[in-house]
């Protein structure tokens, strides 16, 4: 009789373990920083009054496009852009290897990020393009934005 009552608690310790883990590994990619006071941006306007500053962005996270014609054309130069409301994408960076973004292409998302401008693409001892990036520290699904 014991046995079966161990091995039920057992059952459940291992199926409670796996859902703190879950949990934990979640607020890793989420939990966007809700005590600080950083100016929330939903359009470019808002991103060039807050360059080189950290802010929350609120977009929709996708693939990067890259433009079909003129200089660059079909040159993937970054992974993913965020589209802002004014319809306008923004490419965004991860320096943490472990954040999966995929998990968030196509969905409303809230980042936690630096708006950096600047150089872009090249270097400055040769061509380069200047350019904003949101480079994210943390990112999460969003489930009140209702931008289509």
């Amino acid at each position: 009789m014991f046995k079966k009552i161990d091995t039920k608690l057992s059952a459940i310790l291992i199926l409670i373990m796996v859902i703190t883990i879950s949990y934990g590994q979640e607020g890793k990619d989420g939990k966007v920083v809700k005590d600080q006071n950083y100016t929330t941006c939903t359009n470019f306007k808002c991103l060039e009054k807050n360059k080189n500053k950290r802010i929350i962005v609120k977009g929709i996270l996708r693939t990067y496009t890259p433009n079909k014609t003129g200089k660059g054309a079909g040159h993937m130069f970054w992974d993913w852009e965020i589209l802002l409301d004014d319809e306008i994408a923004i490419p965004v960076m991860s320096k943490d290897q472990r954040l999966d973004l995929s998990t968030y292409n196509k969905k409303n998302i809230l980042i936690d990020g630096n708006v950096f401008y600047g150089i872009i693409i090249g270097s400055p001892d040769g061509q380069n393009a200047t350019g904003y990036r949101i480079d994210i520290n943390t990112i999460q699904k969003q489930t009140t934005y209702n931008k289509e």
